[in-house]
């Protein structure tokens, strides 16, 4: 039978798929849009299991803050190029991710974000689908999710830099709902997410560094030439004193924070003040920071 455009159109719009896939499609299902669409999914699969060894190493960072701004998610989707990654499906696709992320921590970990259900199917298999339509391999590489506890007072952040380059979560507490919706927590919650986002912390205070971590870097330490050779005591100083470097670049308590002028104050000073301003503690509870193709190796065959 003739396939007309207005068929090939539906189905586009039904499925996403290149116009000559629809039109194809149509004719192999003898025009029946159902069988049509059940003919896409078939092919889906398929080019999808063929692109599934190719390595992913662009695509979008997204964010997602709740309205009343107690959760926070975060979230990285990567494909093969930096012109798929700009297209409007792409995009609207990791921004409907980053809400299910959002919305239901079960979804927090890559695993249970695809056991979730959207628009009436599983995201396993809308990426299969997305895959079949863009044409590249599309990988949902990490996400997680930050959450103020029940009854906890304090504002979750979020920082975006690049246009999806990088992004930062930032859990802030403090004590009274006047604190957690005035402009003085939001303000020193946005100072945090940019520090995190420059300074790339991987603690918040030194005594949450693994112990197998600190012991590592004692090590490395010890058998630099400066260092050895010396008494043990003269050793220990030096260590000691590199590890305190070792704090400001890992810890953010202890990072020089990037907007003081004079280069002077500490993050924990920072802290410190926002307590004297706003008459009440406040923390940071935890942060998350995800860097857009961060330890993935692009191989040479791809």
């Amino acid at each position: 039978m003739e396939i007309s455009a207005g068929m090939v159109r539906d189905l586009r719009d039904k499925t996403g798929a290149g116009i000559m896939e629809c039109k194809a499609a149509l004719a192999e299902a003898g025009g029946d849009l159902a069988k049509a669409i059940e003919v896409l999914r078939k092919r889906g699969l398929k080019t999808a299991e063929k692109k599934a060894g190719r390595t992913a190493a662009d695509g979008l960072v997204a964010v997602w803050i709740a309205p009343r701004g107690d959760a926070g998610a975060l979230l990285e989707v990567n494909c093969e190029t930096d012109f798929v990654a700009r297209t409007e499906q792409f995009t609207a696709l990791t921004r409907s991710l980053v809400t299910l992320v959002g919305a239901d921590a079960a979804a927090a970990n890559v695993d249970g974000l695809l056991r979730r259900a959207m628009n009436g199917k599983p995201v396993a298999d809308v990426i299969k689908d997305a895959i079949a339509s863009l044409g590249e391999n599309i990988v949902v590489r990490r996400a997680t999710r930050l959450a103020l506890p029940q009854d906890t007072r304090g504002l979750v952040t979020s920082y975006l830099h690049g246009g999806g380059k990088i992004g930062v979560l930032v859990e802030v507490r403090c004590k009274s709902d006047g604190v957690a919706k005035g402009e003085g927590l939001a303000q020193l919650a946005k100072d945090l997410a940019l520090q995190v986002c420059s300074a790339e912390p991987a603690h918040v205070t030194r005594d949450q560094v693994p112990a197998a971590v600190l012991e590592k870097e004692r090590e490395i330490l010890r058998a630099q030439p400066d260092v050895q050779g010396k008494p043990a005591a003269i050793q220990d100083k030096i260590i000691q004193g590199r590890l305190e470097k070792f704090f400001m670049e890992r810890c953010l308590a202890d990072q020089l924070f990037i907007r003081d002028p004079e280069g002077k104050q500490k993050v924990r000073d920072l802290l410190k003040a926002a307590e004297k301003t706003l008459g009440e503690p406040v923390s940071v509870a935890g942060f998350a920071r995800f860097r857009l193709g961060e330890g993935i190796e692009k191989r040479a065959e791809d």
